[in-house]
């Protein structure tokens, strides 16, 4: 990795950093009755399409809206995918997501900053203007950064939510935790 690399903004990256990962863990014991039904039941209620995967996975398109800037709304569809697995001590429902569209919104976000702070720097002239065009950049950054945070706690909930409702009609009335993997 260059060291250009190590301080460029990941807003900047083509994709995110880090994906979300959600893990709904119920200590071991039967296996869920008929978990692809109560899967697709979840789904439907939620209005969410599945598409089977194999090894008792589902891949979910997740449609939801994200505020680039906190202001300007951008209508986004995050991949998911859901998957059951068991281990010796718990069964184990998965939700994971890289959030590329999220991503791409805000890093767009971040494109409109560098044409803003460019045009702040040629209105201001070449030599006048780069104090205001690193002023624009500097800012810009930290809105977008701040509200891509706020965009990526929001679909964390939701994938939360998700995991919650799905993990709960598996095995309704058993002790469970939902753990955030890296």
């Amino acid at each position: 990795m260059s060291r250009f690399s190590t301080w460029l903004p990941e807003l900047a990256r083509k994709e995110p950093g880090r994906s979300l990962i959600l893990s709904y863990q119920v200590p071991a014991g039967a296996a869920p009755f008929e978990f692809e039904t109560r899967v697709s039941e979840v789904l439907d209620a939620s209005d969410l399409t599945a598409t089977r995967d194999r090894f008792s996975g589902w891949r979910i398109i997740l449609p939801w809206q994200t505020r680039v800037f906190g202001l300007v709304p951008r209508d986004v569809d995050e991949e998911l995918s859901i998957h059951l697995t068991q281990h010796p001590d718990l069964w184990e429902l998965v939700v994971s997501c890289t959030p590329l569209e999220t991503h791409g919104a805000h890093a767009a976000g971040f494109g409109g900053v560098l044409f803003a702070a460019a045009a702040v720097w040629i209105a201001s002239g070449i030599a006048a203007g780069v104090v205001p065009a690193l002023a624009t950049i500097l800012a810009g950054f930290l809105v977008v950064e701040v509200t891509r945070q706020w965009a990526l706690d929001a679909l964390e909930r939701r994938l939360r939510d998700l995991a919650g409702e799905v993990g709960a009609a598996l095995w309704p009335g058993r002790p469970a935790q939902i753990v955030t993997l890296d």
